[in-house]
């Protein structure tokens, strides 16, 4: 997700938010040790414990058909998932926080698609996909907060205790009721940077507006000090978001050290990166590893990928989302036959983001894989592509390959069609008054949902790809790294990043240089330049000035491996214009 600034073009995804659980509900247990994979040292690790609760649903929208054939090419579906609680302290070392979820909700509708516009910590895994939040402490004393996570975008922002929605019943029939909220007045670390200085506006329309201010932030019992971040005192957005991408990625007007500059620069962390594993569809719980990764958590060797810079119509060019070369598509049968979708070969920028529920990949391509496996696309009318239920028993050894790098060396991930297909609730819910098509070709009764769309020019690997993909984001050196994921891993083996390292720990090959590109369409941007309008569209929206990093290298510090989210569905409409996009 990336917010949206006055004078940036940008794009977004819409979030809603769908959480309020008592402090009291959340319970620490006993210490124990944790090895740091770089060295013989330990450190004591602090497990917590956390109570499934019930969550109540959030008042939602629906939306006529009309609207989305409208918006449907460039939208991502919403949903509001069940939630979970979660918890944690750290010691020196690693900190680690465990999570338990709550089944999915049935009775979720979809949100209207417009304008609005998302440290490392263990992930949730839904069942229908979705986002994450963390459970955080903000000000002096702690407040304690939960808040949707996004590595798509890098803007902390909090809910006011006074904003409008969270005290006007009539905003939150229409928007959802109010999550968590933060009082200033009763912290006394709080300050404010800049007045009315904070404007976010996301895909749908609604957004959130007030004030730049400092405090402290605590998540996983790790502090960032005098952390800058918004406080909106004006939302049509229910929960408050914690951004973790590229510093680029800011909707302010000048870029400032987020959360994971603040993270290196105070010694919580060694390197600006992390690593996400998701686990399989039906797991409750993955992992984020800021400052390292967990090489147990994943099959064979990681192939580094060059992020795709943003190029600039001023000629320049900025990273701002981890945009990759896709270069081939195929379907693997449960014969072990392999029918290749690209014809010859693609190279499509994608972008990896963990804050999409649903994958969407480029028409040609969508079109092509709907028709090798018998998928009947019915988006326009219903918002779902519908493929056969029996599929995940008749077929469970069929895969969905990935390649990146061009080359029989480079990297592939396999998504099993068991990944990817689900039943005809939550999110993939039929519209009130929509029905099932008449000529699937397969009965009504054993229709699913498939986890992939056609992108319509905003290709997105979501949750339904990366929950087999096991990916570590280097934002210093401006790649990614990917290999397979091993589901359902119960052993852990961290390594850490260096200051100053210039290669991914652990990885072991680097992907072929492979170009893609743009048309220049979009209007020109504040300071940075015009936005890149790309097959895969960006989350970015660039800064009119600032320094390219405000991180401090700091030897020796130890990895971040904070646990704990509840699942919160993000959804959205991206749109980004001027350049295009091309690797290094």
């Amino acid at each position: 997700m990336a917010p949206e600034h006055p004078g940036h073009a940008s794009s977004f995804n819409s979030i809603l938010g769908l959480l309020a659980v008592p402090a009291s509900d959340l319970t620490t247990t006993t210490a124990s040790q944790a090895l740091i994979a770089t060295g013989a040292a330990q450190s004591s690790q602090v497990h917590i414990c956390v109570k499934v609760i019930n969550i109540p649903w959030a008042a939602l929208f629906t939306f006529s058909v009309a609207t989305l054939t409208l918006f449907l090419p460039a939208m991502k579906l919403t949903s509001l998932l069940s939630l979970a609680v979660l918890c944690g302290a750290a010691a020196a070392g690693v900190v680690t926080m465990n999570i338990e979820r709550n089944p999915a909700s049935s009775g979720v509708s979809r949100r209207h698609p417009s304008k609005r516009d998302a440290i490392t910590e263990s992930l949730v895994n839904n069942i229908t996909g979705g986002s994450y939040m963390a459970s955080v402490s903000v000000g002096t004393p702690a407040q304690k907060l939960y808040l949707a996570i996004d590595t798509g975008s890098s803007d902390v922002w909090l809910l006011s205790k006074t904003a409008g929605l969270c005290t006007s019943a009539a905003e939150q029939a229409y928007y959802g009721s109010c999550e968590t909220t933060f009082n200033p007045a009763k912290s006394s670390t709080f300050k404010v940077v800049e007045k009315n200085g904070f404007d976010i506006t996301y895909a749908d329309q609604s957004g959130a507006s007030g004030d730049y201010v400092t405090d402290d932030f605590t998540v996983g019992g790790a502090t960032v000090k005098n952390l800058e971040m918004g406080i909106a005192y004006n939302s049509t957005v229910t929960t408050g978001l914690l951004g973790i991408g590229y510093d680029t990625n800011e909707a302010a007007n000048s870029i400032y050290p987020n959360i994971v500059d603040d993270m290196v620069s105070q010694g919580l962390i060694s390197a600006k990166a992390y690593s996400l594993y998701l686990d399989d569809l039906q797991s409750s719980t993955g992992s984020i590893i800021f400052g390292g990764l967990d090489s147990d958590k994943y099959h064979g060797s990681l192939v580094e990928l060059p992020v795709a810079a943003e190029h600039l119509r001023n000629g320049s060019q900025i990273y701002a989302a981890f945009a990759v070369a896709l270069t081939s598509l195929s379907v693997t049968s449960s014969s072990g036959s392999t029918v290749e979708l690209d014809n010859g070969g693609v190279a499509e920028a994608v972008i990896l983001d963990s804050g999409t529920t649903l994958t969407y990949l480029p028409d040609d391509l969508a079109a092509s894989l709907f028709s090798e496996i018998g998928a009947y696309d019915d988006t326009f009318n219903s918002g779902n592509v519908y493929v056969d239920c029996n599929m995940r028993t008749k077929n469970s050894s069929m895969t969905i390959d990935y390649g990146f790098g061009g080359a029989s060396s480079d990297a592939t991930v396999k998504v099993s069609i068991s990944e990817l297909i689900f039943d005809l609730n939550g999110i993939f819910s039929l519209y009130p008054n929509t029905r099932l098509p008449s000529d699937l070709p397969f009965s009504q009764s054993d229709a699913c949902a498939l986890g992939i769309q056609s992108g319509g020019g905003t290709n997105l690997l979501g949750d339904t790809f990366l929950r087999s993909a096991y990916v570590v984001y280097d934002l210093d050196n401006d790649k990614v790294a990917i290999a397979q994921t091993n589901f359902n891993s119960t052993t852990s083996s961290i390594v850490q990043f260096t200051a100053g390292q210039t290669s991914i720990p652990n990885a072991s090959g680097v992907a072929s240089s492979v170009s893609v590109t743009a048309t220049a369409t979009g209007a020109q941007g504040a300071g940075a330049g015009g936005k890149a309008s790309s097959t895969a569209q960006t989350s970015s929206t660039s800064s009119a000035s600032g320094s390219a990093s405000k991180s401090a290298a700091i030897n020796s510090t130890p990895v971040l491996d904070l646990s704990g989210f509840v699942v919160l569905s993000i959804a959205g409409l991206l749109a980004v214009g001027g350049g295009s996009w091309f690797l290094a």
